[in-house]
């Protein structure tokens, strides 16, 4: 029997894609984010046997390059003799299995934009990415305020992204829009590439300029210095390119800018400190505990400053004077890049991370009070950085050869540059550039992505 109603692909796609952004919690022991990629997945199997007729024959390089990697990542695997560091949460076949799951993720994602391209246009599937979007904003805003309000925030129930728990609460500190993440950044990461599907459909109903209040505002709530100056750059150069193009300047493309320039400036009357009352809340390196006055090192100050501003502001001043290795993890992966072979395959998916994570342990290590401290003891260690993830996993072969697919996305974007395609343009410019310095893994935001990129409309 084949099934002919769309209802039910979008219903698993929305979801899948809702869950994959309740980073923050687990159910049953399983992250929920785990379970929106299962659910993708499980979509790609269900109509393989039951579903649509529908032959996935987009992009192949793309479709071989993802191949590659897998078949790589499985060799390696099987060929590991190392021991995991003493605090990994999962066995060895479990992690490597977590990494090949979200590789399935990734590609079944493109896939279900294609299959429901068969039976809406691109503008109806853009609008449900949004929606999702906006609910993910509306909870994020609703965490944050509820420190205010002294309401009660969600229960997180997924150990932190260092291994222990999520410490929202520590004093001193700043409060940082989480949302329903882990890290402030890992909202950013997701909301950001939201942020030019929102405007593109502001341009035909001025009611989403309204709309795109909440995920603009939540991203600036976050923070994230990455997430803020990434969207404003995008907006920027997008505008540049046209304005070369055609001759003439599209105001429309900074008005993203100009919003979130004000809501940074209202930010700075809605920051909040957590009160220094809780020992168990203060940082640990400070000599009497609650010692507010700690944050001497400018990074921290920066920080932890009431003042919104300052906080972006400071530390743009000094990533300027000390360059991209101002971000330190950067700094790690540089180093550990280097001291290392020419890899021309890569150790595969995960392995590469377990090999990364011993030396990470030796390039962190400082020495304070006659005493050696390790940044991430016996931890996994996430590169932070999906260039350096598929140099390391999969090679130069690996790294080139994605490097070659996502030029040909921008060629056909720039063939095109009108309408949708301008907004695409600073969606995947925005993916591409967060994924530099907040996130490793092929995730859903560059699969949505590319998904729409390839897709053709039935009106063209």
């Amino acid at each position: 029997m084949k099934i002919r109603n769309i209802n039910p692909i979008l219903a698993f796609f929305v979801v899948g894609i809702f869950l994959e952004a309740m980073d923050a919690f687990s159910a049953f022991s399983i992250p929920v984010p785990w379970i929106g990629v299962a659910l993708i997945i499980s979509l790609y199997i269900f109509n393989y046997f039951f579903g649509y007729d529908f032959e996935f024959d987009e992009i192949p390089s793309l479709r071989i390059w993802l191949f590659y990697i897998f078949s790589i990542t499985t060799i390696r695997a099987l060929s590991f003799d190392n021991i995991l560091p003493e605090y990994a949460t999962t066995t060895f076949s479990q992690y490597i299995s977590l990494r090949l799951l979200k590789l399935l993720g990734f590609v079944t994602t493109i896939w279900a934009i294609h299959l429901i391209s068969q039976y809406t246009n691109k503008e109806k599937i853009v609008e449900y990415v949004v929606y999702v979007g906006v609910i993910v904003s509306l909870f994020s805003l609703y965490s944050y305020f509820s420190y205010f309000l002294e309401l009660p925030d969600f229960t997180r129930s997924r150990p932190g992204s260092g291994g222990w728990t999520q410490p929202i609460k520590r004093a001193c500190s700043v409060l940082r829009n989480y949302g329903t993440f882990r890290e402030p950044s890992f909202l950013a990461v997701w909301l950001a590439p939201i942020v030019p599907l929102i405007f593109h459909l502001a341009k035909k109903n001025s009611y989403w300029y309204f709309v795109s209040v909440l995920p603009l505002f939540s991203l600036v709530l976050t923070r994230s210095l990455t997430g803020i100056v990434t969207v404003i750059s995008a907006f920027l150069l997008t505008s540049f390119i046209w304005a070369i193009r055609n001759k003439s300047i599209n105001f429309q493309l900074l008005i993203p800018i100009v919003m979130i320039l004000i809501f940074s400036i209202l930010g700075n009357s809605m920051s909040y400190k957590f009160p220094a009352l809780d020992p168990s809340m203060c940082p640990p390196e400070s000599p009497d505990k609650c010692n507010c006055s700690l944050y001497d090192d400018k990074l921290d100050e920066a920080k932890n400053s009431e003042s919104f501003t300052k906080s972006i502001f400071t530390r743009l001043t000094l990533i300027s004077s000390g360059g991209i290795d101002a971000f330190e993890n950067i700094s790690f992966l540089k180093n550990y890049i280097v001291s290392e072979n020419i890899k021309i395959l890569g150790d595969g998916l995960g392995t590469s991370n377990i090999n990364y994570s011993y030396q990470f342990e030796e390039l962190s290590k400082q020495e304070k009070d006659g005493n050696v401290v390790y940044r991430n003891p016996g931890q996994i260690v996430s590169f932070n950085n999906l260039y350096a993830n598929i140099y390391l996993s999969a090679g130069l072969i690996g790294l080139f050869w994605f490097l070659i697919i996502i030029f040909k996305l921008f060629r056909k974007l720039l063939n095109s540059f009108n309408d949708l395609n301008l907004y695409l343009f600073i969606n995947i410019f925005i993916v591409l550039m967060m994924y530099f310095f907040q996130a490793e893994e092929l995730g859903f935001s560059l699969a949505i992505s590319i998904g729409l990129i390839t897709l053709n409309d039935k009106d063209e």
